[in-house]
């Protein structure tokens, strides 16, 4: 593409002149009268050559700036292919006919449409019929936007689609935007306040309909007057259980809470969690066992290590066999940094990371069910939530995961149901080398943190 272009030089008029003068001259040998022809062109030859030579001249500079002009579109051309392939969002181009002109890489990642399939019908490659309208009615000028659920590697993910026709030709350029995730936030917001409504009417109505019956004829009956207390009090402790995990969970979700990172010395938290929980574990003749291996010292926020250990050591307990164990379990490991969490400052990348567990020996989860448990509100059955007195908020686990998270860590998830339950928290660089960690050795944490 850097060969220059020649264009072809004419025949210059001054080798015509010069020929006539050098006839003339041959000719005066015999009629002297031609010397003046030849005199005259012989006058003229110079002018004519300098008249060539500029023609000549501005012939080839004329197709240097066409090579150049040529060059320079084509350099365009890629750094306009570049851009196009550099954007972070699936663009497609299509011409009068429909038909696929070009495509970026991006567009081959997410929708499968790669360069390979230029030619194609655009209705070919996309069978929803807003889409196509989109497209057709793009290409006969008009602007528009619509949204569509595409099947993307086995999943449906909602797109917003604009589509623009092409300024100079007749075509149209259509841009995706994946906004499966907003989509999913709106329903999940939709679905927290009906599922917080649906929680808090049940015990609401339980304790208006007791303080109602209280003050008819039941409160001169000793026996129903109890049975009545007990339901206030036992919905009571309910409507305070719900308030308190919502109040935790929105703090979690809060993008502007505070991550307190601390020297958090981990035998004494785990005791002081399982002093909590001791009478409930007693009732049911279930062991608390904590391995801790050689953890001592971890570098993370004592506030939000407790309330996860608390929601997962409650529902062990909870749902383990009577005569069985619940284990605390802590092992440094490599944990990776997900980049799509924004881990909290003053995590050091020399540092190893923890792998907290909580195992249990009782109902487990059924595994259609395990996708499922960290959403709000969401448990299993009744079978395993137990009475209405008994069941939880349906919030606990949701709390550890957005926890986790606050870490710049993850939760998973082992079950087999009717055999047991294990759940790990992976907690990246928080457990320090042995080196100076920057924090103050001499600073224990207290083990009552709310």
């Amino acid at each position: 593409m850097n060969d220059r272009v020649h264009n072809p030089q004419p025949v210059g008029l001054w080798w015509i002149v010069f020929s006539v003068i050098l006839g003339a001259i041959v000719i005066a040998s015999v009629l002297p009268i031609f010397l003046i022809v030849a005199g005259l062109g012989a006058v003229s030859l110079p002018f004519l050559v300098i008249r060539d030579q500029r023609i000549r001249e501005k012939m080839e500079r004329e197709g240097v700036e066409s090579h150049e002009q040529s060059e320079r579109e084509r350099a365009l051309s890629e750094l306009l292919r570049g851009v196009i392939d550099s954007a972070d969002i699936p663009i497609i181009v299509s011409d009068a006919d429909g038909l696929l002109v070009t495509s970026n890489t991006k567009a081959g990642k997410v929708l499968g449409v790669s360069h390979q399939m230029r030619g194609r019908r655009f209705d070919e490659l996309f069978t929803q019929k807003a889409l196509n309208e989109l497209e057709t009615l793009a290409r006969g000028g008009e602007p528009g936007h619509a949204r569509a659920t595409i099947p993307i590697r086995g999943e449906m993910r909602d797109f917003d689609i604009a589509a623009d026709p092409l300024p100079r030709a007749s075509g149209a350029v259509l841009i995706f935007r994946d906004i499966t995730e907003l989509s999913r936030a709106v329903t999940l917001k939709a679905d927290f306040a009906a599922n917080a409504s649906h929680e808090l009417r049940t015990p609401i109505a339980s304790i208006k309909g007791a303080a109602e019956t209280l003050m008819g004829p039941a409160k001169d009956d000793p026996r129903m007057l109890s049975r009545l207390i007990e339901m206030i009090s036992s919905n009571a402790s309910r409507l305070e259980l719900l308030a308190r995990d919502l109040l935790d969970l929105s703090k979690l979700e809060a993008e502007d809470l505070p991550v307190d990172l601390r020297r958090v010395h981990l035998p004494p938290l785990v005791e002081s969690v399982f002093a909590e929980f001791s009478p409930q574990a007693q009732r049911r003749d279930i062991r608390l066992v904590a391995d801790l291996d050689v953890v001592e010292h971890i570098h993370s926020d004592p506030s939000l290590i407790k309330l996860m250990l608390r929601n997962l050591v409650s529902n062990a307990i909870k749902f383990a066999h009577e005569g069985t164990s619940v284990r605390v379990i802590a092992r440094v490991d490599q944990v990776p940094i997900d980049r799509a969490i924004s881990p909290p400052d003053g995590l050091r990348a020399d540092d190893a990371g923890l792998l907290l567990t909580v195992k249990d020996k009782g109902v487990g989860i059924p595994l259609e069910h395990q996708q499922r448990v960290f959403e709000r509100f969401y448990q299993v059955d009744e079978a395993r939530s137990g009475s209405a007195a008994k069941r939880g908020t349906g919030l606990g686990l949701a709390i550890v995961k957005h926890a986790a998270k606050r870490l710049g860590g993850a939760v998973s998830l082992e079950s087999v149901y009717q055999s047991g339950t294990t759940i790990t928290i992976e907690l990246p660089r928080c457990v320090p080398d042995g080196t100076d960690s920057g924090l103050d050795p001499d600073v224990e944490i207290s083990t009552d943190v709310a």
